[in-house]
């Protein structure tokens, strides 16, 4: 007598494995299906009509450090950008400013360029969808506080504010950042990066805050806050 109890068994465990195989196949593509069904019923675009204009002066002729210095020294912000090709001297809220400021300086023998950039369309999907507003918010709140920089280097440099009037701007911009990156943490880790953007500001801030201030450290802080917004997809890709 043939027995078949033991070839059944065999049979039995391979089906199950099989079968459970099956499920796990049909409940990841279920899965797959379900998240990119989420993604693309929950998804928005972060638009803003934001531009800049950087008056740099390129480092080919010279180290990016020593650039960066000499742009510092001379009583531009020395902001290197990232790439190393050039360095900031100000930052500018219309090519109108950013072309004066740039004829006066060539007028002195020395030449720039304008760089214009622009705030770029930042797609938010699933969850990060729903704080659409929020981010909206974190933007135009650090292009705030690059414009009040920006107003107080200038007053600072015609000697219309002095020193305590500078430096209670600086704090009270410090003050916003820390508020702004407290309340991003509380609503989750999607703002780790941005909120890591925020301590830099915070850290420079504080460092400029510790001395005498002058007009050149606020551009540099202002410039740092305005390409902070303009690489802001970044941090919520």
């Amino acid at each position: 007598m043939v027995d078949y109890t033991h070839r059944y068994t065999r049979r039995r465990g391979r089906g199950g494995i099989f079968f459970a195989a099956v499920l796990v196949f049909v409940f990841s593509v279920c899965l797959f299906v379900g998240i990119f069904w989420w993604n693309g019923q929950a998804a928005e675009t972060l638009s803003r009509d934001t531009s800049y204009y950087f008056l740099v002066r390129s480092c080919e002729d010279t180290t990016a450090s020593a650039g960066a210095g000499e742009v510092y020294f001379s009583g531009g912000a020395g902001y290197l950008i990232e790439d190393g090709s050039a360095v900031v001297l100000a930052c500018y809220f219309t090519e109108t400013a950013a072309h004066s400021v740039q004829d006066g300086l060539s007028e002195k023998g020395i030449e720039t360029q304008i760089m214009k950039r622009s705030s770029e369309d930042i797609p938010l999907n699933g969850s990060m969808a729903e704080e659409k507003n929020r981010i909206r918010s974190n933007a135009q709140t650090v292009e705030t506080c690059a414009l009040i920089l920006y107003d107080t280097a200038n007053a600072l440099e015609r000697t219309e504010c002095g020193q305590d009037e500078a430096r209670a701007a600086l704090n009270g911009i410090l003050k916003v950042l820390k508020g702004l990156r407290e309340d991003n943490a509380a609503a989750g880790t999607m703002y780790d990066a941005w909120n890591a953007e925020l301590v830099r500001a915070e850290r420079k801030g504080k460092e400029i805050a510790s001395g005498i201030l002058f007009a050149k450290d606020l551009r540099y802080l202002q410039v740092q806050l305005c390409f902070s917004v303009l690489n802001m997809g970044q941090c919520f890709s």
